[in-house]
């Protein structure tokens, strides 16, 4: 009989566990980690409007922290467009890495959003003169919480399907939870200017009913988000689709006049360009389920009427 080995024993084992996790990414971790923490500063931000203003403020009050909000999450997406990257570029990309980037995410494009949008809405289904929604209290509540266990389920899905190869990153299944928080962050974004008398382009094109319907829609929007983002619709990558694909001579005057809008108003350039991804996506979706049907059609037609396949070529027996 063979003595037990000192591998054997459990706490060895652990303090073995302990010893492989020291041995960790630095550099594409510390962009993780400021993915988090700009997530951690949007919902920050939004807490201070609700502490440093009494019931029945107007929201012009609290415009700055809510757009500071908003930006913060854009600043998140840019940390976690480069983790990654950085991760692959330096043979660097770990099974750590993949955890800590779902934890920030989490917080940032998923938890931070509905905060978001949860105060945005509640700020205006009270009874005080910045009313525009009824008080439906739960239904709020419920649509921010759809919006957060579907991020949950979309980054555990998206940790299981996706390997570290950049292939694996050009088009993903569901739309990807920073495009969904992208959507909310424009549109608050774009809601905190309506009374800004700066913000020429956007009143020009946009009446005020338009900007309070901006809240009446976003339970809806934090809802129709969180499924889009379990669902199986594809969403192409959009910075390797417009860097890496060939596109027409109108794409790129759109893109140069959007460039453009984005440098006198950002607010509306965001909302067209999120929102415009999302109808992108969809189309993009809609169109692959339509040709899938027609392939289906036109192998049906190798068929005769009677079921049995039409006879083949007998040089290919």
């Amino acid at each position: 009989m063979t003595s037990p080995r000192l591998e054997d024993f459990p706490s060895f084992r652990r303090r073995r566990r302990l010893r492989d996790l020291k041995s960790v990414p630095v550099l594409p971790s510390l962009v993780t980690l400021g993915n988090v923490f700009a997530g951690f500063l949007a919902i920050a931000k939004v807490a201070d409007a609700l502490r440093t203003t009494t019931p029945g403020s107007p929201f012009a009050a609290v415009v700055s922290l809510f757009e500071t909000a908003a930006i913060l999450i854009f600043v998140a997406m840019v940390f976690d467009a480069l983790d990654g990257r950085i991760a692959r570029m330096t043979g660097q990309a770990t099974p750590f890495g993949a955890q800590l980037d779902s934890m920030a995410d989490m917080v940032t494009f998923g938890v931070a959003p509905a905060f978001l949008g949860k105060v945005l809405i509640d700020w205006h289904a009270q009874t005080d003169a910045n009313s525009i929604l009824p008080r439906h209290p739960k239904l709020y509540y419920g649509a921010a919480a759809i919006y957060v266990l579907c991020a949950a389920m979309r980054l555990a899905r998206f940790n299981v399907e996706t390997g570290p190869q950049e292939e694996d990153h050009r088009e993903f299944r569901g739309m990807p939870s920073p495009a969904a928080a992208a959507v909310v962050a424009s549109l608050v974004a774009l809601y905190c200017t309506k009374d800004e008398v700066s913000s020429v382009l956007g009143h020009a094109i946009l009446a005020p009913h338009h900007f309070d319907a901006i809240v009446v829609a976003m339970p809806l929007v934090l809802v129709v988000l969180g499924l889009l983002m379990v669902s199986h619709v594809p969403h192409p990558h959009a910075m390797h689709a417009i860097a890496k694909g060939r596109h027409s001579f109108p794409f790129l005057a759109g893109l140069v006049v959007l460039i453009g809008v984005a440098a006198i108003e950002w607010q509306l350039a965001l909302a067209v360009a999120t929102v415009g991804y999302a109808i992108w996506a969809l189309v993009l979706g809609a169109f692959r389920m339509v040709s899938r049907g027609r392939l289906d059609v036109r192998r049906d037609d190798g068929e005769d009427a009677d079921g049995f396949d039409a006879p083949s070529d007998p040089r290919n027996n």
